[in-house]
């Protein structure tokens, strides 16, 4: 047997039995998958990673379990990523190799195609396998810098496999696969955009920071309302990431719902003047806001 070859199983041996001396055997999540998906990929994250947990790296936070350290159990917390629609995006008939691109990256292949109304070079995915749009999908593995990447199919465990996202260009992550900003001829919408506001400073809002690290963690449920105040910066949020201090909580969650463009034609405080008194500038928003702000209060 070559040397090189034995140091290697010796590292592994010794590295496995340190891990267990100090933390004991590492649990395996089971039964937290929903039925028809493969979520070994984020169980694996969290089997490595939860001796760190709300200390550390928060892991379990972003996958959504929690762990009962006296028997080692896990069990899903009801949010991070396991509440996400990331992590139920199969539909059935994205169950194949040219869907899963977006659908769950990690079962895609780079060559399957969709031209002139027919699938070429796609292969159906079985049943039960597909994976979301999960951990591997947007971290690349470990050793790599910044720790952020689009996953261009292949080897999960390659670097070579990742187009490498830098800081402050998140958005190339979401806009992968979503195309376009939603609410973009809003004008309300537009003026954050105009602003540099990315995907992730409301969808993926910090919430606190890592110990030692001058990494944030960020919320992988990608809700916008669950996370408040975090989500708009109102009162009550981070430091450094206010964007709207000036508005509570309750505020924000009333007004959130006349952003959405159905809405976007009539004043809802004042329903008599609907037909003359519309939404249509960003500080038309901004005075509903407060408007909103005086009824709900704090």
């Amino acid at each position: 047997m070559p040397k090189k070859f034995i140091s290697i199983i010796s590292f592994i041996f010794l590295f496995t039995a340190s891990c267990t001396a100090l933390y004991g055997a590492n649990p395996t999540p089971i039964g937290l998958n929903s039925p028809g998906y493969n979520y070994s990929e984020a169980n694996s994250c969290t089997a490595c990673h939860f001796t760190s947990g709300a200390g550390g790296d928060h892991m379990l936070e972003a996958v959504g379990v929690k762990i009962d350290s006296t028997n080692t159990v896990f069990s899903l917390s009801g949010n991070g990523w396991f509440a996400s629609r990331h992590s139920q995006s199969n539909y059935g008939s994205t169950q194949n190799t040219f869907c899963a691109k977006c659908h769950s990256p990690i079962e895609a292949t780079a060559q399957s195609a969709f031209n002139n109304g027919f699938f070429t070079n796609t292969d159906l995915i079985a049943d039960g396998k597909m994976e979301g749009v999960t951990c591997a999908s947007c971290h690349p593995p470990h050793g790599a810098n910044p720790r952020l990447g689009i996953f261009l199919f292949g080897d999960k465990t390659k670097v070579a496999s990742y187009k490498l996202v830098p800081p402050d260009q998140e958005d190339l992550l979401c806009l992968n696969c979503h195309v376009n900003r939603h609410n973009e001829t809003n004008v309300a919408f537009k003026r954050m955009y105009d602003a540099g506001v990315q995907c992730v400073d409301c969808h993926m809002a910090p919430y606190g920071q890592i110990v030692n690290s001058a990494v944030y963690k960020r919320f992988h449920d990608f809700k916008v309302a669950d996370n408040l105040p975090y989500s708009c910066g109102v009162q009550g949020s981070l430091s450094g990431f206010t964007c709207h201090p000036s508005f509570s909580s309750n505020a924000t969650l009333a007004f959130l719902p006349y952003l959405k463009e159905q809405h976007s034609d009539w004043w809802p405080m004042n329903p008599q003047k609907r037909g003359s008194h519309q939404l249509k500038t960003a500080e038309d928003y901004l005075n509903l806001w407060k408007e909103v702000q005086k009824q709900v209060g704090n």
